[in-house]
């Protein structure tokens, strides 16, 4: 590939897999469903001060996220694509500034090679399909790293990218809060100590700086506590303070282990993971090549990140900041140079073929098991199970909705498994054979295609499982049918079902469950009334308006009510209505 198609090849690449990716599939239950609600009520209440959920204040995040999709949804319309679409164009922003600075440091191949490995990754394609704005905390960490570096490159100290450099942290604060300012400034300050180039820091325009900061990310943070009492203590004290010390109010997540986030780290870098080991050999190198300073920058970027969640609560996502500068370090190591035949080869490239051999090892077992499975269990039908054992209660883990599929889901992914599969047993060792032959950047290209089509597949599987783990199809059922006065109640608890509010224009009430996520709104004296007691449920139900349930099937013999008619029964769950629909 020529070094100047390597930037526009990037671009084709990362824009096309995830601007395909926002398409088409459901707005999951629980947390995507909780922000993009905000967001989406936000664009109809015009209200860009204060978020609201299903009627309830809720300022647990900053508002960069609902902006953006707010102006999403007003410039495109109401729909997953517009909600998703700002997580989106940040995971394609994170990866062209990996570029930049690969392409600065090192060259455009070099550049090229971060991109992809920032892009094609297993975390960056999972924790986009959810709307959360993690990824957007990553683009703007991305976005303040270059704008240093750019500034740190050049002795004059230029004006420009230092002030981009406190833009950024202004965004990264108003993404996700105090992280977003304590991160890039720890990281330039661990980076210049390491570089013996402290006295550096007094060039960084610092009192323009902190003006453009403060301008940029105060105003929200005084309008948010002069419209909501309390506001200051909940949002830096309990949402941060508290969370990083694991006593959060309420306590609605469970927090990893140290080892499982580590494990969890390298499986979100997944296969790229696989190259951590060559870093060494290369830093020992990088005197000769020049690649030292980004290098340092980028090893203090990662330890800082994971430094800090070592030792804070921690959830499946948060290591999605390590990415960045995973793949920065990855770009680096994975440089074509001395990768052709013939040429002495170094501590570095006998890591990087190893690495290379890892991948076409575990392909070819994929593959093997892949084909035993298929023989030994090829006929085998699964065992038929009632669906009404939806759960009615929030999970502590994001991915645990997965280990409680039904059969009939579990073996409509068999496809995409083997599909999978095939690409794992294929890609991988046709990447050794190609980086054993000096063929690095061949190499590199096709473990991204093998991710490209894992991307693929995954969301081939999204689409299969999403009646369960979503509850748009009762949302679009409610959202056809819906007259004023029409009211929704969902069985259990509000997050099992809160994706509900998303498709369906009415607020959703709760019976026999809670709703941690909106229990500081609750509060307020203005909060509207959203659990309801059984003789509120009689009391309603038996009342002249309509009212819809949403409920899992095991759980409707025990429900008070003298009657009710059917609308819809989806995945374990029926959706009832006190009125005979005409």
């Amino acid at each position: 590939m020529s070094r100047k198609l390597a930037p526009l090849f990037l671009l084709l690449i990362t824009a096309t897999v995830y601007l395909y990716m926002a398409t088409s599939r459901a707005i999951l239950d629980d947390g995507d469903a909780l922000y993009a609600t905000v967001a989406l009520q936000m664009a109809e209440r015009g209200d860009w001060v204060t978020p609201v959920v299903n009627g309830v204040r809720f300022l647990d995040k900053p508002p960069m996220m609902y902006w953006l999709m707010a102006l999403s949804f007003k410039t495109i319309g109401h729909g997953e694509f517009a909600a998703r679409l700002p997580s989106a164009l940040a995971a394609v922003g994170t990866a062209w500034f990996l570029y930049l600075m690969a392409a600065g440091g090192v060259d455009r191949i070099s550049g090229l090679i971060a991109g992809l490995a920032s892009a094609m990754c297993v975390g960056t394609f999972l924790f986009t399909r959810m709307v959360f704005p993690d990824m957007l905390l990553v683009f703007f960490l991305t976005l303040a790293m270059y704008a240093f570096w750019r500034w740190y490159r050049n002795p004059d100290g230029p004006a420009l990218p230092a002030l981009l450099f406190y833009a950024s942290l202004a965004g990264a604060v108003l993404t996700k809060g105090m992280v977003g300012i304590l991160f890039p400034a720890a990281i330039v300050a661990l980076f210049l100590a390491w570089s013996r180039d402290l006295s550096r820091i007094k060039q960084f325009h610092l009192g323009k700086g902190a003006l453009l900061f403060v301008v940029l990310a105060l105003p929200w943070h005084i309008l948010a506590a002069i419209r909501t009492p309390g506001f200051l203590w909940y949002f830096f004290v309990n949402e941060q303070l508290l969370r990083f010390l694991g006593r959060r109010i309420p306590a609605d997540y469970e927090s990893i282990s140290v080892p499982a986030f580590w494990i969890l780290c390298l499986v979100w870098l997944f296969p790229w993971s696989a190259f951590l080991p060559s870093i060494r050999a290369v830093y020992i190198r990088s005197a000769e090549t020049g690649a030292r300073p980004l290098l340092r920058l980028s090893l203090c970027w990662a330890a800082l990140i994971l430094g800090f969640f070592t030792f804070s609560s921690r959830i499946e996502h948060y290591s999605l900041p390590l990415i960045a500068p995973a793949a920065l370090l990855i770009g680096i190591t994975l440089a074509p140079a001395n990768s052709a035949p013939g040429q002495t080869r170094t501590d570095a490239s006998r890591w990087v073929a190893r690495g290379f051999a890892a991948l076409a090892l575990l392909g070819a077992a994929v593959g093997i098991a892949a084909i035993a499975a298929l023989v030994i269990f090829g006929n085998v039908e699964l065992p038929a199970r009632s669906l009404g054992t939806r759960h009615t209660q929030a999970y502590q883990f994001y991915f645990a909705p997965l280990f409680e599929l039904p059969p009939e889901m579990v073996a409509g992914l068999r496809v995409p498994v083997m599909g999978t599969c095939a690409a794992l047993a294929l890609g991988f060792p046709a990447a050794w054979w190609a980086n054993r032959r000096g063929r690095r950047l061949q190499a590199v290209l096709l473990v991204s295609s093998v991710m490209a089509a894992f991307d693929v597949f995954a969301f081939q599987s999204l689409g299969i499982c999403e009646d369960a783990i979503s509850s748009r199809q009762f949302g679009r059922e409610l959202s056809r049918l819906y007259r004023p006065g029409d009211s929704a109640i969902a069985f259990g608890d509000y997050e099992a079902a809160n994706s509900l509010s998303f498709y369906a224009p009415m607020p959703l009430e709760i019976y026999e469950g809670t709703a941690a996520v909106l229990s500081w709104g609750l509060h307020y004296p203005d909060a509207p009334r959203r659990i309801l007691s059984k003789a509120e449920l009689q009391s309603r139900w038996n009342g002249p308006s309509r009212i819809f349930l949403l409920v899992p099937d095991i759980r409707i013999a025990e429900l008070p009510l003298n009657r009710s008619y059917e609308v819809l029964r989806s995945a374990g769950r029926t959706l009832l209505c006190n009125q005979r629909i005409r």
